[in-house]
This record gives C-alpha cells, structure tokens and sequence, in this order.
C-alpha cells in the first residue's frame, strides 16, 4: 500500500451528521452537517479514480505541521492506495488527482481562516488542498 497525506485549508472536520434535521439547536447541526459535507467531497475525489484504504479523519492542525507556510488553520487526513494505482504525469506523482480535484466546490464560512474561495485549487501558485506522499 502507498500512504497519501492531504493537507486541505477547507473545514473538513468529520462529524458523522448525515441530516439537516435539526436533533438539537439549528446552528449546530449545520455547522456539522457542512463540515461533514467538505469531508464527503474530499475522501469522494481521492476513491473516485481508486480505493482508498486506512482512511485516518482529518486533524486540524496549526503553524509548522502545515505545508501551507503561514499561519491558517488546517486539516490533514490521510489515506492509503494500492501501490498500482497511478496518478502520475510528467512526474508529478499526483497530477491526476490535482487536475481532478481543482475547481471542486467546497463550503466556507465554517471554521477555516476567513476569505478561502468555495472552490478547491490544487493546480497554480497558491494551492488550498496540497497531496503529498505519506510518511
């Protein structure tokens, strides 16, 4: 198996809601719900050209651990693929994921850093979802 880690700037906190039915104060619940939603829309890109195996839920994460070099909040989820699987072109080991993934549209004003464009940029200068390979 190869391990594959995703540094995203997205709230993809995984809540486990399913529903908008409100079970406790209406807020809440689509606070959860859309994080849920981003998280959805993650782990769908990366199984949607393989399987993804070892799905490990996304961790916010602050400062060093972040590959984003500055000081925006983000997650990092990890997942692994059998090792036949390939998303490499031209020597970028994962530029089929990149090209599928970017202009993906996201949900923001959650909790993330404040002024993300709704849409995933994994291609360009300034990536917002960033996929390297897992240690």
């Amino acid at each position: 198996m190869k391990k594959v880690d995703c540094y995203c700037l997205f709230d993809i906190t995984a809540t486990g809601v399913s529903s908008n039915r409100p079970s406790g104060p209406a807020p809440a619940v689509d606070l959860a719900r859309n994080q849920q939603r981003n998280w959805d829309t993650m782990t769908q890109l990366a199984g949607m050209r393989t399987q993804i195996f070892n799905v490990n839920p996304p961790q916010r994460i602050e400062g060093k651990e972040s590959p984003f070099g500055d000081d925006r909040t983000a997650w990092k989820f990890s997942f692994e693929i059998e090792p036949e699987a390939q998303w490499t072109v031209d020597g970028d080991e994962f530029w089929v994921l990149k090209h599928d993934s970017d202009g993906t549209p996201m949900i923001t004003g959650l909790t993330e850093t404040p002024g993300l464009e709704p849409l995933i940029r994994t291609l360009g200068d300034h990536p917002n979802v960033i996929y390297t390979s897992g240690k």
